[in-house]
């Protein structure tokens, strides 16, 4: 099993080394030169029409694709202090730029293997651990992950070395939490999944980091706003309008089920479900909660299924050690079949049926049940330990 996967693997990360080479539309290379050569990314991609291959600075990354036949246009659907990430990359021409992209990806890939086995998994056994990541690396997400040129690799790492930091702390050490509070704020580059991974540090009662991460993109976006002579309220407005032309195009969200403006409604109330059950999820229950908070991030917002890669990382309730059901016995073997049998429809089963309405349902229906579940799982944890404590009482 381990040998077929490896070589699966192994082919599926040539494939979309291949395809990040050729394409990696979604980089946003332009979006993030536009804003360091001190033109407004964010009217450029509203309007009608790609008026940004008009511009000197941004002609040679449109014809990677236009001399192919290939259309492309600027999506800067990205806040300023996010895109200011990418102004390294801009210093190389396109094609140079997009090699390094790729080379950066593929550490950030490693990188992520490395943490998960330091955190979450560090109680898995040697066997189940590289199924877990080589299902990963062979699953048509990560692939297209790769080859699309995506940045959830690039957040998500940072989001885990913030984890690695938090969980090796010394109290009191101001280094590791200025750490903590760095990579918590390179992570919000794909906000849409690692905002609601966040609560973890406010189950770990991180608040000096989280509330310190997100005031330093407030600060950087009114400096932003000040060099291009507009408001904060338009930084911070533009690219959510930039994104919400997106929203109906994504997986299986909530977005894609309701088709209209009431999936905001519903997302904000789920929300704040997961804050209220951060808070009162009692100690010792690290792997359920990431878990139930990676499931819920996948579908609260606009997600492609490029972004499900990170569901590997969402079996850490089964491989934590402690991991138990409410009642205290151990765990009920039908919840880890059920997200085996998930993972592999979402990583395989997608591709097979080239991902058409009828597939995108059944698996849509089949994730939602079991984050459902698994949720509920994560209320009775809390439920019996209100019970225990009026016992104590």
């Amino acid at each position: 099993m381990i040998a077929l996967l490896a070589l699966a693997a192994a082919v599926s990360i040539l494939q979309g080394a291949r395809n990040a080479l050729e394409y990696s539309q979604d980089f946003q290379w332009d979006a993030a030169k536009a804003l360091a050569e001190g033109i407004d990314p964010y009217a450029l991609s509203l309007r009608d029409g790609n008026t940004a291959e008009e511009i000197p600075q941004l002609a040679g990354f449109y014809r990677m694709f236009t001399d192919r036949g290939l259309e492309q246009r600027m999506e800067a659907n990205q806040f300023p202090t996010l895109l200011m990430l990418l102004f390294p990359m801009t210093i190389f021409e396109p094609r140079t730029a997009k090699v390094l992209w790729l080379f950066l990806n593929l550490l950030f890939t490693a990188g992520i293997a490395f943490l998960l086995r330091k955190t979450f998994f560090e109680d898995a056994g040697s066997y189940e651990y590289a199924l877990i990541i080589l299902l990963m690396l062979a699953g048509t997400p990560y692939r297209n992950q790769l080859g699309v040129g995506q940045h959830t690799l690039f957040a998500f790492f940072f989001f885990m070395l913030a984890v690695y930091f938090d969980r090796t702390d010394v109290k009191g050490d101001l280094r590791n939490s200025a750490l903590v509070t760095f990579c918590l704020f390179v992570s919000y580059f794909k906000y849409t999944l690692t905002a609601p991974l966040a609560l973890y540090f406010v189950y770990r009662k991180r608040y000096r980091e989280i509330a310190a991460s997100v005031a330093a993109h407030i600060a950087l976006t009114a400096v932003f706003a000040l060099r291009f002579k507009t408001n904060l309220l338009y930084m911070i407005k533009a690219p959510l309008m930039v994104a919400s032309r997106l929203s109906a195009e994504g997986g299986i969200d909530i977005g894609v089920w309701l088709m209209s403006p009431l999936s905001y409604v519903v997302a904000v109330i789920i929300a704040a479900a997961l804050v209220i059950l951060t808070i009162k999820l009692p100690k010792d229950n690290e792997g359920l909660l990431i878990s139930v908070l990676i499931m819920w991030s996948l579908i609260l917002t606009y997600h492609r299924t490029y972004d499900f890669f990170v569901l590997s990382a969402a079996a850490a309730v089964y491989c934590m050690k402690g991991f138990h059901n409410p009642d205290g016995v151990d765990g009920p073997a039908v919840m880890p079949i059920a997200f085996s049998i998930l993972m592999i429809a979402v990583y395989f089963g997608l591709r097979v049926f080239n991902e058409n309405t009828f597939s995108k349902i059944c698996i849509g229906i089949l994730y939602y049940l079991y984050t459902f579940a698994l949720t509920f799982d994560a209320v009775r944890v809390i439920g019996n330990n209100e019970e225990n404590r009026y016992e104590d009482e």
